[in-house]
């Protein structure tokens, strides 16, 4: 297994307890050896250096680019200006991570992401810069540059590597065979309220989610009588500590659902370092339930209708978004949902492509799109 960390405000090794320097080479540091006598495997760790990524990548293409086109001048470009480009960085970081997964070393690479909203802004880079790419400078207008022209043609060679990176990392996330998230919280009102809409956030994204992990619960010994406890402030905290967690925890169930979670326990010690957090992950304990929100999957059928008549809907099931927040659009052959700062791109079935929108409504965290047959460009 290996642990990669994106995070540039923390630091992995002082979680497991042995130094991990940011690398930007891709060598990663080996935690645990495999040990053939509990049949358990190798451990290693990777703290990715992005700025060290975006150098050495940069030189890379430019290199690549010099041979094709010398006269381009991209070269005199600095990787450090390119630094400054909002995104470059953590797209950067997903494709090394993508490029560590298909090596094939390890059986699991597990992402230590940054906070929630660094995070989500993260997953959601390589489809807005697709995006943003196109609506500012369609393929087909790209790909019209003649080679004549060897500074324009190699900004097109540039962007044309980098929009099939980035159409790549976005197939990969959403890809809930190979991708999954595991929402990491604390039994807390606040902390909880915020896994809920995040959820609704992954979902809307199209990013699995494989269990919630509620870290730092307390324990209720069932053989220990509770009754006439001491007069001590510590008993009173510690009795309403326990009911407090239970009870955002029944509001959680309320929130989203009988949802199986991954509960850890509140150690004395802060657990540091492989034998520490093994301790933890053995007294850990398992809420079986229903699996989490899925991802945004589109169901297209038809409605009613035949022909010219006929009307077509495209449902989609939206957990926890707020309906003020929703909006609709429509780009060439792609529906724009937003909702709660994010922004999703669902590319229409090749029937909906040849349609116009009609209406759409939302119910029960269920959207309904209906469509109807434009008569301009449908079969005849």
């Amino acid at each position: 297994m290996l642990v990669v960390s994106t995070d540039q405000a923390h630091s992995l090794g002082d979680v497991l307890g042995i130094p991990v320097p940011p690398s930007g080479s891709g060598e990663p540091v080996r935690v645990l050896a495999d040990d053939a006598e509990t049949s358990s495997g190798s451990l290693d760790a990777m703290a990715l250096d992005t700025l060290a990524l975006l150098e050495a990548r940069w030189h890379e293409v430019v290199t690549t680019l010099d041979r094709r086109f010398p006269d381009s001048e991209l070269s005199s470009i600095a990787p450090e200006e390119l630094s400054a480009l909002p995104g470059i960085q953590e797209v950067l970081g997903l494709h090394a991570v993508g490029e560590l997964a298909a090596s094939g070393r390890w059986d699991r690479v597990v992402v230590d992401c940054a906070s929630t909203a660094d995070a989500l802004r993260m997953l959601t880079l390589p489809a807005t810069f697709g995006l943003y790419v196109e609506r500012a400078w369609p393929r087909h207008r790209r790909l019209s540059i003649t080679a004549d022209d060897a500074r324009s043609a190699a900004v097109v060679e540039l962007i044309e590597r980098i929009s099939t990176s980035v159409e790549q990392l976005s197939e990969l996330l959403t890809d809930g065979d190979l991708v999954s998230a595991h929402l990491v919280l604390t039994p807390e009102r606040v902390v909880a309220a915020e896994a809920a809409r995040t959820l609704g956030s992954l979902a809307l994204m199209g990013v699995r989610v494989e269990e919630l992990i509620i870290n730092q619960v307390l324990v209720e010994d069932e053989s220990y009588e509770y009754r006439n406890l001491p007069e001590h402030p510590a008993f009173y905290w510690y009795g309403e500590r326990i009911s407090e967690q239970r009870a955002v925890l029944e509001e959680l169930d309320a929130t989203i659902g009988d949802v199986a979670l991954v509960m850890t326990p509140h150690l004395a010690g802060e657990p540091i370092g492989p034998k520490a957090l093994g301790g933890l992950l053995d007294g850990a304990r398992l809420r079986r339930g229903t699996a989490p929100p899925g991802p945004l999957r589109p169901i297209v059928d038809l409605e009613s209708g035949s022909g010219l008549g006929s009307i077509y809907r495209m449902r989609l099931t939206l957990p926890q978004l707020d309906p003020g927040s929703l909006s609709l659009g429509r780009v060439d052959d792609d529906l724009i949902i937003s909702a709660g700062g994010l922004r999703r791109r669902v590319r229409l079935v090749s029937v909906l492509r040849r349609c116009t929108v009609l209406d759409a409504h939302l119910r029960g965290g269920e959207l309904t799109v209906r469509f109807r047959p434009d008569p301009e460009v449908w079969p005849k």
